[in-house]
């Protein structure tokens, strides 16, 4: 609610300016009458001064003397005047209320030295003889040949200090009935010209607080309604504007939100201003922490940084590289960093891009990999049966026995070629995205026994044994019967050709819950902790100097890795040099 303060400006206003216009009128009008008064005193002083000048020069007097006393007295009671005859020395001849005898020597009064110099000498002030402010008018009779004498005449303003006390009382009074009527209607227009005002301040209040569809009410035509109209056409431009303002936050922040880049900026202090989600989670921050904070605080990656830095600084796009550690691998973010420019040009803070590449730099590397490792194992069956061909096609007369086993061996390289392109085949297949496998249920102890015994011919020509322990009762799994075979085949044969001649290669399966759980386990070299997660790539191999031809493909495991996920399961290691491994693939079970 609005103070009354205007109330108070508009009623005191009002108060102090009657008072003033009233004193002003007053003291005007004092001043206008007591000049009045006096003026009118004089006027009648000098007249009624020149006839007793015009009666008393035929017979001027010269001395006191009784008869003389008496004729002023009695002239000053029929006058209502005060007459003073005075000699030309100064000495008091006679006068109308006073004893001449007691009256001091007149000579150096205002009005008698006035009246020697000009027809009438004037003076007021307080008579020392009648104790009254008095008015003096004297006026010099006689000639050079005449003795000189000057008659004197006063009044007392008595009168006028009563007349002006009673005109003060009177004007006093109307100033008051003015004032009153005046503060009434002070406070008339005060409400009226308050009371728009503290709606137009209470709907303001109500805008501030967030209510943009508060609107003041308009009462009158007036400057103050002039106001209120232009109040509530502000305030709907303001609605319209917040409105819009907040639709595009929300716009943005749905953006931002979907974005999985990030991205973070900057004002012309260097403080964070905005900062999405994808952001927070590449740079390692809570949001809450970053915002309104120096971005030196609240970001410590010297790269993101100086990109920013060089942006603002440069006034140009900024892009850079940068690996962050997060755990065992690290995260390779790319940085795109540009200026925000003010309408005048200068630099008003910079915005930079996140980007998460590891993927992309991982699958990249991948590729490269791939064809690097792919080439390389096509290269070797391929020099191979290239060199045995054109050793046979250039000895005409080779041995037929010979000629035999050159060709067995060509034999066997195309089919290690067709085995290398169908697993090539198989792996794309399963790592192009969106690729589903056609689940049925099934009892898996059916399928585990026909990989085993598929298998059995390879373990023979290793000198492994190869064993296997089902369960007794059904197994059912969702699964693709041809997938679960390539799981556990590619696993026993990853395990045969890894181990040495005499070793041991075991099958288990077990209900475990709802899964069903297959274990291919061997008592060879084992695998290395570190290389665990890498045993599942393509062509990786923990024994590099091992023989392809022994090895096979290289490409076993990371079908065996996609096949598993495509059925919902899990795979895990458990290996160690010198202690065997066991492959551990757990699947739901129907």
């Amino acid at each position: 609610m609005i103070r009354p303060r205007i109330f108070l400006k508009i009623f005191l206003s009002t108060v102090v300016l009657i008072a003033v216009t009233g004193l002003a009128a007053t003291w005007l009008a004092t001043r206008t009458v007591r000049d009045s008064v006096e003026t009118e005193t004089r006027e009648r002083l000098r007249a009624q001064v020149d006839i007793l000048c015009t009666l008393l020069a035929t017979s001027p007097p010269t001395e006191r003397n009784d008869v003389l006393q008496a004729r002023i007295h009695a002239l000053g009671a029929r006058t209502s005047m005060r007459i003073t005859l005075i000699r030309g020395d100064g000495r008091v001849l006679a006068d109308s209320h006073r004893d001449p005898a007691t009256m001091d020597d007149h000579a150096e009064r205002a009005e008698i030295r006035a009246s020697r110099d000009s027809p009438f000498g004037e003076s007021s002030r307080q008579s020392q003889t009648l104790g009254q402010r008095m008015i003096y008018v004297a006026r010099m009779v006689g000639s050079e040949t005449a003795p000189k004498f000057f008659v004197r005449g006063s009044q007392p303003l008595l009168n006028l200090d009563t007349r002006l006390a009673d005109l003060r009382v009177t004007v006093l009074g109307a100033v008051g009935f003015a004032m009153l009527l005046g503060l009434l209607g002070a406070l008339f227009v005060a409400r009226r010209v308050s009371a728009p005002l503290r709606a137009v301040s209470e709907a303001a209040a109500a805008i501030a607080e967030g209510d943009f569809a508060r609107r003041a009410p308009v009462t009158t035509n007036d400057e103050i309604g002039d106001v209120g109209h232009s109040f509530n056409a502000m305030a709907a431009r303001l609605e319209e504007e917040v409105t819009t303002i907040r639709r595009d936050q929300r716009e943005l922040r749905s953006i931002l939100r979907g974005m999985v880049e990030g991205v973070l900026a900057i004002d012309t202090e260097e403080r964070v201003v905005l900062m999405n989600e994808a952001a927070c989670e590449i740079l390692d921050i809570a949001e809450e922490d970053a915002a309104k904070r120096p971005i030196g605080e609240a970001i410590r990656v010297p790269a993101v940084l100086a990109t920013l830095a060089a942006a603002v600084k440069k006034q140009k796009e900024q892009t850079s590289k940068v690996r962050l550690p997060r755990g065992a691998i690290d995260r390779i973010v790319k940085l795109h960093a540009s200026p925000l420019l003010g309408d005048d040009g200068a630099a008003r803070g910079a915005v930079i891009v996140l980007e998460d590449v590891t993927e992309r730099e991982r699958v990249e590397s991948m590729r490269r990999d791939f064809i690097a490792n792919a080439s390389h194992e096509l290269k070797t069956p391929i020099a191979s049966v290239r060199g045995m061909v054109e050793t046979i096609l250039d000895d005409e007369a080779m041995d037929l026995e010979v000629r035999e086993r050159f060709l067995g061996r060509v034999l066997k390289q195309t089919h290690r070629l067709g085995d290398i392109v169908q697993e090539m085949l198989a792996l794309s297949r399963l790592e192009t995205q969106g690729a589903r496998l056609a689940t049925e249920a099934f009892d898996a102890r059916v399928a585990l026994r026909e990989v085993v015994e598929d298998a059995a011919p390879l373990a023979g020509e290793h000198a492994v044994k190869l064993s296997s322990s089902l369960p007794d009762e059904a197994c059912p799994v969702l699964a693709e019967p041809e997938a679960l075979r390539r799981i556990v085949g590619n696993l026993i044969d990853n395990a045969i050709n890894y181990s040495s001649q005499g070793s041991q290669v075991e099958v288990h399966a077990r209900a475990q819950g709802e899964e069903l759980v297959i274990e291919v386990s061997d008592d060879g070299p084992g695998i290395p902790t570190e290389k665990h997660d890498r045993i599942f790539e393509r062509f990786y191999r923990v024994d590099e100097g091992r023989s392809r031809e022994v090895g096979g493909t290289g490409l076993g495991l990371a079908i065996v890795k996609h096949l598993v996920q495509a059925l919902d399961g899990r795979i895990e290691l458990e290996s160690a040099p010198g202690q065997g491994s066991t492959f551990r693939v757990t699947l739901p079970m129907a």
